[in-house]
């Protein structure tokens, strides 16, 4: 039986007249092979024929040849040991060259280009982008390629058995934007309006919305209509459809009748909808396009499709044979006409994509789906917003923003709002861009609050308290202390605190974390925070300052640190990161972070978490005072007491006060300086280098560790009931401390880990 092949156009020209370069290469490497064999060579030209100089504008050159395929006597799809091939190159070296096979029954399998025209099939002979494939690519190898194409092709295993299936259509007019939970609760949606946004360079991106998602329903340019239809193998539609009855015709071979579903949704819509609005607007088609991997294969993958008419839907109708005009008014038929059947209706493909949702966000930054956390965030400045949207793009939580702050021109430098929105609120409009961002149900709610004092707007009073108590997180960036500590003391919730804050130049981003069951407050853990500056050398300067300050506006609190941005975005990505590892640990956790500006890298200090603890009755006689302190604290001076046995030793503690709930935090030790008087029977403790210590101690930690009362420790086999001698020493310290409205404050420490504080008295 003689083979049928395709005519292709353009001159016959021989191979030296050729122009493109890499036309000719691959002539060489056709001639050159083994298994390819010259027939002959093509080019077209310019329609206008344009010369300059007597040279011809070549647009096209073709090479044609017999491609001899390594072809098994097992084949899974009908490819000759010999089969015609025509390679296309365009002059202007823009776009990968088009290979075709001539043979006019050649077969349809899978990696088939799309064309407007079935024959001759067009292979698609490699995945790379043609800026990729350019860069490594010769004749030689384009060889190889397509005959590697053929044979793998024939032995039906070119499309691997673990790689995605093949699209059965690809796209070319544009985006279609649909809502992510279009088809979650059916397998056909209620219908769409589509309106048009310019993309630029002439690029236009369609978007679909639910009918009572318009602002304006009468802006609508489309009317999408979305169906299911039954499953069709991968990879063997090879022709775009151009016409409305062509798409029937496809859809054919899935048993789907496309022009009896359309009459029917088309009448039903315009039933319900105002005439004119519905006639003059154009339709869309979503189709739903279940592939499977061969005839015996079940489903894998839904394709989704959609297909826009160039014509109205008024001329729809008339073409489908539905209705028909009359003087400028639309009646339909008494009985459809079959013969009309949308032959003159043009269609349009575009390449539908989902709208972000929580689940797709998560996906994109390669997160595992996990129930979403409620987040009661207070404070949204620079550092604040900038990780709030780098949760919020991830789909990561339920958020309340509260912050009673505005926008104002100097935050723009830093904050994530840009400057459209100076002078509103920003809590408000962080949350509008969040639920912008993300589709579904809202992200984030938002409350222009103090939290310090709500009742500068009563009305947010109740709604703070519900959110703090229905909240899993609350979440302070708020970057003050005062803020944090109302959070942890007066704040009633089982949610867990966490703290975030930048020290004062940006450098270094602090992480503060209690424990899924609050055994460790958000103030030990600030504690205890203070305590690793003041121990750990590459910390001492964590908080000073060495940037400078700028004033925005003529009040005495109108000042702006100034803080790179970068420095702020760099630290807001391991924030935002960390909390995603943070929540997924029961454990209270405690990091520095801090930018090396010379290296540009960032470095981490992990803090040790020692569990809090709340003094008891029994160990101290209480007053009108609470005292708080943790197990690193015990271990840290029991060391200390242990090193210097058989003799007794002391010394101060270090600590911080909350006077507005009357907390006392014993946080450190200083030991018993050099001229202290150490026996086993009796300490007393000197003072050489003893305020240099303390004042060292303040300047580390801006003013929130100072002295806060004596330690001394017992011998062993004795109790930690004050002597006589302590109870002197006590009278002595609440003469001393009363001056500044402080409570005395004594430790004894013995032995077997056994201590007692005293506290405001002794009884």
């Amino acid at each position: 039986m003689k083979l049928e092949y395709c005519e292709i156009e353009g001159a016959v020209v021989s191979k030296d007249k050729l122009g493109i370069e890499r036309a000719k290469l691959f002539v060489n490497a056709v001639e050159s092979s083994d298994f390819t064999h010259l027939i002959e060579c093509r080019q077209t030209t310019s329609d206008d024929e344009i010369i300059i100089e007597d040279e011809i504008i070549i647009e096209d050159e073709i090479i044609i040849f017999n491609a001899e395929a390594e072809i098994g006597q097992i084949i899974e799809y009908d490819i000759k040991y010999l089969e015609r091939i025509a390679v296309k190159f365009n002059a202007s070296d823009d776009d990968m060259p088009e290979v075709f096979a001539l043979r006019c029954d050649f077969p349809s399998v899978p990696h088939i280009n799309l064309t407007s025209e079935e024959f001759p099939r067009s292979l698609c002979v490699t995945e790379q982008k043609f800026s990729e494939w350019k860069l490594r690519s010769t004749g030689a190898t384009f060889v190889k390629d397509i005959l590697r194409w053929l044979e793998r092709t024939a032995k039906g295993n070119l499309h691997a058995e673990d790689q995605p299936l093949e699209p059965l259509l690809l796209s070319s007019e544009g985006y279609l934007v649909l809502p992510h939970d279009l088809f979650i609760d059916s397998v056909e949606s209620e219908p769409l309006l589509i309106s048009i946004e310019d993309s630029g360079n002439e690029r236009k991106t369609y978007i679909a919305k639910r009918p009572n998602e318009n602002d304006d329903s009468n802006r609508f340019e489309f009317i999408a209509f979305s169906f299911l239809t039954e499953a069709q193998n991968h990879g063997i539609i090879h022709r775009t459809p151009t016409t409305l009855f062509e798409l029937h015709q496809l859809l054919e071979n899935s048993n789907t009748d496309l022009l009896g579903i359309l009459r029917e949704k088309l009448r039903t819509w315009k039933e319900n909808n105002s005439e004119k609005k519905f006639l003059d607007g154009r339709l869309a088609l979503i189709i739903q396009i279940p592939k499977k991997r061969n005839e015996t294969s079940t489903p894998e993958t839904i394709e989704l499709r959609a297909f826009l008419t160039f014509e109205t839907i008024k001329e729809v109708g008339i073409d489908i044979g539905l209705w028909d005009e009359s003087n400028g008014c639309i009646g339909y038929l008494l009985s459809i006409d079959k013969n009309r059947v949308g032959n003159q209706i043009r269609v349009g493909m575009l390449n539908p994509v989902s709208s972000l949702s929580r689940q797709n966000a998560a996906q994109y930054n390669n997160l595992l789906p996990q129930p979403s956390k409620k987040i009661a965030a207070v404070g949204l400045g620079a550092l604040g917003s900038q990780i709030f949207m780098n949760l919020v793009r991830a789909g990561y939580g339920e958020w309340t923003l509260i912050d009673k702050d505005f926008l104002l021109p100097h935050n723009l430098a830093r904050h994530t709002l840009p400057g459209v929105f100076v002078g509103g609120p920003k809590s408000h409009w962080m949350a509008e861009i969040a639920n912008l961002t993300i589709d579904g149900d809202l992200i984030a709610n938002s409350i222009v609050a103090d939290v310090l004092d709500p009742s500068e707007s009563p009305e947010n009073l109740d709604q703070i308290k519900e959110v703090f108590k229905t909240a899993d997180i609350i979440l302070d960036i708020s970057a003050s202390i005062a803020v944090a500590r109302h959070l942890v003391q007066n704040v009633k919730s089982s949610a867990r605190r966490i703290s975030i804050f930048l020290n004062p130049d940006g450098t270094d981003v602090v992480i503060l974390a209690e424990d899924e069951k609050r055994k460790i407050p958000l103030d030990s853990l600030e504690m205890q925070f203070y305590r690793s500056l003041i121990n750990e050398t590459c910390l001492t300067n964590h908080l000073k300052r060495e940037q400078g300050r700028i004033r925005f506006a003529t009040s005495c609190r109108d000042v702006s640190a100034t803080i790179p941005q970068d420095f702020v975005a760099l630290q807001a990505a391991i924030c935002s990161r960390t909390i995603h590892k943070i929540t997924n640990n029961k454990q209270a956790f405690m990091s520095i972070w801090r930018i090396d500006e010379d290296q540009i890298n960032v470095q981490s200090y992990p803090l040790p978490v020692k569990n809090a603890i709340k003094c008891k009755k029994g160990n101290w006689k209480k007053g009108n005072w609470t005292l708080w302190t943790d197990e690193g604290f015990i271990d840290k001076i029991q060391e200390a007491r242990n090193n210097k046995l058989p003799n007794e030793t002391g010394g101060v503690l270090v600590g911080s006060y909350d006077m507005q709930r009357r907390i006392v935090y014993v946080v450190d030790f200083l030991p018993s300086p050099p001229d202290s008087e150490e026996m086993p029977t009796h300490y007393i403790r000197g003072c050489e280098r003893l305020r240099a210590q303390v004042e060292k101690i303040q300047e580390i930690t801006e003013n929130q560790l100072e002295y806060v009362g004596e330690w001394h420790s017992h011998p062993p086999n004795c109790s930690v009931k004050p002597s006589q001698d302590d109870r002197k020493v006590f009278q002595w310290l609440s003469d001393y401390m009363i001056m500044d409205g402080l409570p005395p404050l004594m430790l004894i420490v013995g032995e077997q880990r056994k201590w007692a504080f005293y506290l405001e008295k002794i009884e």
